[in-house]
């Protein structure tokens, strides 16, 4: 039987993965070792139907997965304020990072550095790519194919006609509806009856004690719409979190598209020093909003992208976590995410062009690139040590 520890060693529970959050997936296995195996707040089949919903669901796993555990042990107060204390320290980095580079940036060994680090953000954004779709085309067959002309389009709509990145991937989850809804691909697993399960359907109901943490998380979203460039800031990153699927890279093209191209809150060349710089921290790629919001509105601005591009992803799990079994095999859920991943695919390749064209401009940003997807992807090291590498041969190099 799970345990259910004090709410206070909970938070420190998730504050100390959030410090050791490097890695990628590789965080979901350090919370299933404190979570299941050394604290037992959770059963391992728990765990597991939590993380089968992250996957299905927008935004970071490891938020998703934090706002579950959260919920589990304390309904609403842990599922709001578990995931936030989960990306804290990570968030408190970038932001000390985003002073840094924005206040020492044009120095010239500070621009010297970042010339390498842009190299290895093309490598990275590359190995994003492949992982990504070997995960979206496993199989290479008829129905892979459709999800390769989606993610075609997606490339000529972006690279070539500048197309809006929102409308993409809408009419990239349109595809995915219609050319897998009626296919055999994504057929719903079939669900245990109540009467052969023993349980009742479980739906979303509130207690008294919920509506104090739900109704201090609206007054701080509505708060938000009082200040017209916090408002911008906040619909901007949360429409980012809205359609992120997939991990946090499937992210960075639609960033990009909104706040460097769109918004031009940022050039190009500082967006990619962001992501270097978020490789850095612990915690999701998601962070490089973080990055951003501090250029555009300091502290607040950096706070608000942050927690914009956060919420999508604690909302949807606080929505459905009592529905989980219907959610994630639902047939509709599985095709529209299918499609976005493939339009993803195809914005991803787009941006990762646009980033190798401004970053790859000599012999020395192209050993650094190769050598990086050399370490990256074929010795599967870890990207922080990558970006270290990088630093370090650009202060000989350039």
């Amino acid at each position: 039987m799970p345990s259910k520890k004090s709410f206070s060693t909970l938070m420190k529970s998730a504050f100390y993965i959030g410090v050791i959050g490097y890695g990628g997936p590789a965080i979901l296995a350090q919370m299933k070792r404190i979570f299941v195996n050394e604290h037992g707040y959770l059963s391992e089949r728990e765990f597991m139907d939590g993380l089968g919903l992250a996957q299905v669901l927008p935004g970071s796993q490891g938020t998703s997965m934090m706002t579950y555990v959260g919920y589990k042990l304390y309904r609403f107060w842990g599922g709001v304020v578990v995931p936030f204390v989960f990306i804290a320290p990570s968030i408190a980095l970038i932001i000390f990072l985003s002073w840094a580079y924005f206040s020492f940036g044009n120095i010239h060994a500070v621009k010297s550095v970042f010339m390498g680090l842009g190299a290895v953000v093309v490598a990275l954004l590359l190995d994003a790519t492949f992982k990504l779709g070997k995960t979206v085309f496993k199989d290479l067959d008829r129905n892979d194919l459709k999800g390769a002309l989606i993610a075609a389009g997606a490339f000529i709509a972006v690279f070539f006609f500048n197309m809006n990145a929102i409308y993409i991937i809408l009419l990239s989850a349109l595809l995915g509806f219609v050319f897998y809804f009626s296919t055999k691909e994504f057929a719903s697993e079939k669900m245990p009856s109540r009467a052969a399960s023993g349980n009742p359907v479980v739906r979303l109901r509130f207690k008294k004690k919920d509506f104090l943490p739900i109704g201090l998380l609206l007054i701080a979203i509505s708060s938000v719409f009082f200040f017209p460039l916090f408002e911008k800031i906040f619909t901007t990153f949360f429409q980012v979190g809205v359609f992120t699927f997939g991990g946090g890279y499937t992210a960075v093209a639609l960033i990009q598209r909104l706040t460097v191209d769109g918004m031009h809150w940022i050039t190009l060349p500082q967006f990619r020093d962001g992501i270097a710089l978020g490789q850095i921290t612990p915690g999701p790629v998601l962070e490089t909003a973080t990055f951003i919001g501090y250029h555009v509105a300091g502290i607040a601005g950096a706070l608000v992208a942050t927690s914009a591009i956060f919420l999508p992803s604690v909302l949807a799990m606080l929505l459905v976590i009592d529905m989980h079994e219907k959610v994630r095999n639902l047939k509709l859920v599985k095709v529209l995410i299918k499609g976005i991943l493939s339009g993803f695919i195809g914005l991803l390749v787009a941006v990762t062009l646009q980033f190798a064209t401004k970053s790859l401009l000599d012999w020395q940003t192209w050993a650094i690139f190769l050598a990086a997807v050399a370490f990256i992807s074929y010795f599967k090291k870890e990207p922080i040590w990558a970006i270290v590498g990088g630093v370090a041969v650009s202060f000989f190099i350039f």
